[in-house]
């Protein structure tokens, strides 16, 4: 029996050095029949593919029937049983519709995430013709490995222009922002909202490290929330860090968790020592104690751990606390 066959016009052919490739669009239902991958799991010798992620595939697949568009291209080498074929005059290839025209190289989980959606679409597509499968496999490597991704800071950042902000997204951005503007911002000059850079609080940090106290702010307004921060985050600055010539660490990434995780019990501290009015001298009769007894090392060398590090802070508080 014949094999069936698809053909497809407005090709382009393009050659790089010494390897070719077309480039076009493919109907989404034509895609998901003709293409394949081969993980390390299922074939250690040739493969060299992620293992598919189902869950992954569904995200897209919702976020496709959505309504929302994917315009990256999806990167193919056609295999021998695809017999593909370029018409120079027509402009156009043709190939055989069987399982294992193509191996994707890359956007396999976009294919199989095509493959779930109820939408069907044309996406833009990149065939390689001719490679070995030493090529294919130099062709992953270099696509998963030189491409460069977005940093999350900058995601952070411009989540709000395309109102993607979640409510706890938007409040962590509200108080970040606090800490930008305020003229009494014990971070003046020292935050940094799109990208990292070394010695200052990027938005992504922050957002990590403040998270978790949102739902112990309650109902508290952004402003309360900030001033609360603000008042904090000085006292610990003066009564423990500044006190040992260690200020630049209060923008170490480790640090600056610790710290956001030791609040909840600095806090329950100032409320049962002077009732809930947290004001910089409240905190700092709380955490002096910790300033007195604190060992310097462990401050100038934290590790890449915070939670030790709480647990240090607490427990320099006991009374029983003995050097």
């Amino acid at each position: 029996m014949a094999l069936l066959r698809e053909s497809i016009g407005s090709v382009s052919l393009v050659r790089q050095g010494e390897h070719k490739f077309y480039s076009l669009t493919m109907p989404t239902d034509i895609l998901t029949k003709c293409c394949f991958v081969i993980s390390r799991d299922e074939d250690p010798i040739v493969g060299f593919q992620r293992e598919l992620d189902e869950k992954r595939a569904k995200e897209i697949a919702a976020y496709i029937d959505s309504g929302f568009t994917i315009p990256s291209s999806i990167v193919l080498s056609a295999q021998d049983g695809a017999e593909l074929l370029y018409d120079s005059k027509k402009k156009s290839i043709s190939f055989n519709i069987i399982p294992k025209a193509f191996l994707i190289i890359d956007g396999q989980h976009r294919v199989y995430g095509f493959m779930f959606a109820k939408t069907a679409f044309r996406i833009p597509v990149v065939i390689y013709d001719g490679l070995s499968k030493r090529d294919e496999t130099r062709l992953f490597i270099d696509i998963n490995s030189k491409q460069k991704g977005v940093p999350p800071e900058l995601l952070l950042d411009i989540k709000k222009l395309a109102e993607y902000e979640t409510s706890e997204e938007e409040r962590l951005r509200q108080v970040y922002d606090s800490f930008i503007n305020e003229s009494d911002s014990c971070f003046s000059n020292r935050l940094s909202p799109a990208k990292k850079v070394k010695g200052k609080i990027s938005r992504s940090v922050f957002n990590t490290a403040v998270k978790p106290l949102i739902k112990i702010f309650g109902s508290k307004t952004e402003s309360e929330i900030y001033e609360i921060l603000n008042v904090y985050f000085t006292a610990f600055d003066e009564a423990i860090l500044r006190k040992h010539n260690l200020h630049e660490q209060l923008y170490n990434t480790t640090i600056f968790k610790s710290i956001c995780g030791f609040l909840p019990i600095a806090a329950s501290k100032v409320k049962d020592k002077s009732g809930a009015i947290y004001t910089i001298d409240n905190f700092y009769s709380v955490l002096e104690v910790i300033g007195d007894r604190i060992k310097k090392s462990r401050i100038e060398s934290p590790g890449g751990s915070y939670k030790p590090l709480i647990d240090y802070y607490e427990s320099l508080l006991k009374s029983d606390f003995t050097l």
